[in-house]
């Protein structure tokens, strides 16, 4: 019995009537929560029972965005139960709070507790809660040398490297080009620190998401004839702190 993947093969067997009934608009947004997880196809009234039966036995979720970030946070936390945090706090330049990790984070404090579970005032999401903990477990304790690299260089970084361009530093740039000095303002509030640089840009910022992996902002303001243009640079010992996929979350976050 072959499974069924698609939405379409569940609308084919529903009558179509969009009645609503179901708790969704349409008949085909049903066949897609059905698929997600989101619906039962027992919340369809024209469904037979012996016809939900037959699909069910033949269905097969997709897993979410959100189910793949909550598999790789309790692998991960595993992974934290194992460690002796009194040797981990100066390696990590974290403190030791009540027996958890303090990590300061874009100038606030997050409490990584030995089960791997993350206390803050902050909001708490998967943009903060991943890298913190890869951190936990891969940061070297190497310090930053001062030496500016793009992301691409860092190994692991080549498969993500489009991504950090394209959902990082380009909304970056198209949201500094629209309120410029309110998003200047808003990194300022989270610890950013203007630097001279070498390289003539207008603004260059140094921001610490984690104690040691800085990020350096660059933007150049739009000049006539000439469009704006930011990056994002990385110290050359992030890569030996913390892998690349956490730094592409934790530039994301600050998007």
């Amino acid at each position: 019995m072959s499974e069924i993947k698609n939405p379409l093969e569940i609308y084919a067997a529903l009558a179509k009537t969009n009645c609503g009934q179901c708790g969704v608009p349409s008949c085909m947004a049903f066949a897609a929560a059905i698929l997600q997880g989101q619906k039962q196809l027992t919340a369809c009234p024209y469904l037979d029972p012996a016809r939900v039966a037959q699909l069910s036995r033949r269905i097969v979720q997709r897993r979410t965005l959100e189910d793949d970030h909550q598999q790789a946070i309790q692998a991960l936390q595993r992974e934290i139960a194992g460690l002796d945090f009194s040797l981990v706090a100066p390696r990590i330049g974290a403190r030791l709070v009540d027996g958890n990790l303090a990590i300061n984070c874009l100038g606030k404090d997050f409490l990584i507790t030995p089960l791997g579970e993350m206390l803050s005032d902050c909001h708490l999401n998967h943009w903060i809660y991943v890298p913190l903990l890869h951190y936990c477990i891969c940061c070297q304790g190497k310090e930053p040398r001062g030496e500016w690299v793009p992301y691409a260089t860092l190994p692991g970084a080549g498969e993500w490297s489009q991504y950090f361009s394209h959902r990082c530093e380009e909304p970056l740039r198209q949201l500094a080009d629209a309120h410029r000095e309110l998003i200047f303002e808003m990194l300022h509030l989270f610890g950013a620190k203007p630097v001279a640089m070498s390289g003539g840009a207008d603004h260059s910022l140094l921001i610490l998401p984690l104690p040691k992996v800085p990020f350096l902002i660059n933007y150049w303001e739009p000049e006539e004839g000439f469009a704006s243009k930011l990056n994002i640079l990385l110290d050359r010992s992030a890569g030996e702190n913390i892998n690349a996929q956490s730094i592409n979350l934790l530039a994301r976050g600050i998007i």
